[in-house]
Formats: C-alpha cells, sequence, structure tokens
C-alpha cells in the first residue's frame, strides 16, 4: 500500500480561474460605474440616450474608454510591481485623463473638460472595482445582470 503524505502544499488557483476573476472584476467595475452614471444623468436632460453636452453615450464612454484605461493602469501597476493603494489612485487618475483626451480627439470634443472628466470617471471606476473586490458575490450581479436591467430600462 502506498502511504499518503499530509504535507502543507497549499492549493495554486490555476492561470484560466485567476484571469477570469480579474475579467469578472473588470466587467464588474464597469457594471458598477455604468449604473452609478446613469442614475446621475437621469437628472440632466437626454436626446436619444445621450446626455446633452456628451459626445457619446454613457455606456459606450466606459466601455470603450473606460475599461481600457483601466487596463493600461492596472498594467502600469502590474510593471511597477506595486501593491500600494495609495500608488492606484495617481495612476488611475493620469490613466482616466488620458481616456478623457483620447474620447475627445476622436468625437471632436474638447479636451480639457473631458480629461478632467475622465479622471472623475476612471477615480469612480477604481472605487467601484475597490467595492467589488471586498464583495465578490456581487461580480456577477454587477457584470451583467445590472447593466442589462438598465440598457432595457434607459
Amino acid at each position: 500500500m502506498n502511504k499518503l503524505h499530509n504535507y502543507d502544499i497549499p492549493p495554486v488557483p490555476s492561470v484560466r480561474l485567476t484571469a477570469g476573476l480579474y475579467a469578472l472584476g473588470k466587467l464588474a467595475s464597469a457594471g458598477l460605474t455604468f449604473v452609478l452614471l446613469s442614475l446621475l444623468m437621469l437628472f440632466f436632460p437626454q436626446q436619444g440616450g445621450i446626455p446633452e453636452g456628451w459626445p457619446i453615450s454613457v455606456p459606450y464612454a466606459i466601455y470603450a474608454y473606460g475599461l481600457p484605461a483601466a487596463l493600461v493602469a492596472d498594467a502600469l501597476l502590474r510593471v511597477l510591481r506595486s501593491g500600494s493603494h495609495l500608488l492606484a489612485w495617481p495612476i488611475f487618475a493620469a490613466a482616466g485623463f488620458g481616456a478623457g483626451v483620447w474620447l475627445a480627439a476622436e468625437q471632436g470634443a474638447e479636451m480639457l473638460p473631458w480629461g478632467l472628466g475622465g479622471i472623475a470617471g476612471l477615480l469612480l471606476f477604481r472605487a467601484a472595482q475597490l467595492f467589488v473586490e471586498r464583495y465578490p458575490l456581487m461580480m456577477p450581479v454587477f457584470a451583467l445582470f445590472i447593466p442589462l436591467l438598465c440598457l432595457l430600462l434607459l
């Protein structure tokens, strides 16, 4: 008979599981940001689903510009090998400014106001990411169900 040795070897999560949870966390953060901005934009006039004064709709701004900027900010944090939460805020602010300028350049809007709006949007994205990481059972809800419900209702 073979003897089983009880070694204290911690289980290592698979790469697929880690990547999947990362992607789900990012989508949940984008979904929570979308919900919060959509609730805020209910108090402003809209025309065709686009808030007045905005060059694009809220979901397009978050998923097409904010999400890639958040991925770039995460990549910068990974390259810097920083686990500090204090360093993450300025990096997300810089990435948000870049996303706002990118949006303004593509949509023909003014650079500075949209750069500042990008900072606010990506800092909200970072706060949503911290919330989602704190409550992981909410990830599927904010990644899929709540944003789809918002899109149906708006």
